[in-house]
Parts: C-alpha cells; sequence; structure tokens
C-alpha cells in the first residue's frame, strides 16, 4: 500500500510540473473580437476554443458592448483583432493569429511560421484574400 501512494505522489508531482510547463509555454491573455456573422471565422473560434484550455483568450463578438479599444472595433469587418490589455496593443491579420496561436498548449510549434520574414507578408496577403471573399464563400457554414 506505502508503494502505491508513493508511485501516485510521484506520478501527481511529475503530472503538475508538466501542467505548469505547459502553461509557462502559452502567452496571454488576450481578448479577441471577431466578426460572428461570418461562417468562417465562427468555424475558426470554435476550433480555437477547444484547444484554449488554459482560458487565456476572452472571445467577444462584434456586438459586444463591453471596453474595447474603437480602433480595433473599426477595423473588425475586415480583420481580427487580438487585444493585449497589459500593454493596451492591438493586432490583426497574421500578427494576430499568431497570438491566438501562442495562447493554446504547444502553439508555438506552429506560430513561429507567421513570424518568418517575408513568409508574413505572403501570409498577411493570404488574410486579405481569404477575409475579402469569406462571406460569400462560408455564408451558410455556421
Amino acid at each position: 500500500m506505502g508503494a502505491f501512494f508513493i508511485t501516485y505522489y510521484i506520478i501527481f508531482l511529475n503530472m503538475n510540473f508538466i501542467r505548469k510547463l505547459i502553461i509557462k509555454t502559452t502567452w496571454g491573455p488576450y481578448w479577441v473580437m471577431y466578426d460572428n456573422e461570418c461562417g468562417l471565422c465562427y468555424g475558426i473560434t470554435r476550433f480555437f476554443k477547444k484547444f484554449d484550455i488554459f482560458d487565456k483568450i476572452q472571445w467577444v463578438d462584434k456586438n459586444w458592448n463591453g471596453d474595447f479599444p474603437l480602433e480595433g472595433r473599426s477595423k473588425i469587418e475586415e480583420t481580427v483583432v487580438v487585444y493585449n490589455a497589459s500593454n493596451n496593443k492591438l493586432h490583426y491579420k497574421s500578427d494576430a493569429i499568431f497570438k491566438i496561436m501562442l495562447c493554446v498548449p504547444f502553439g508555438f510549434l506552429f506560430a513561429w511560421v507567421l513570424k518568418v520574414p517575408g513568409l508574413n507578408i505572403f501570409f498577411d496577403w493570404l488574410y486579405d484574400r481569404i477575409a475579402d471573399n469569406r462571406k460569400s464563400i462560408f455564408k451558410d457554414k455556421i
């Protein structure tokens, strides 16, 4: 019986250590404002909500009447807006996606690609192309 408790205690300590390590590898908290009337935006939001197990992201739709920077609200029709309340900084397009990905466990393994010089310009261009056509392509996908 003593061996069971010793084993349990060792496993519990290791799991707690692993949990703390994973929390330290995630960023946030951030507020993310998105267009809830867009099927693509809504689907991507649901996807990331599943992986945000530490609640690092506060998701708010564009109709939310809480406190959010006016500059961010004015851009919500063309891009997702990530707001870092700790330094009052706004992030858009691929930079916003980068910040969102860093909030989920092990997201840094994939997010770095969005910051590669040259590729970040391509990802912003790609983001604009998808954003321009999102409502016509994904109108009934909610």
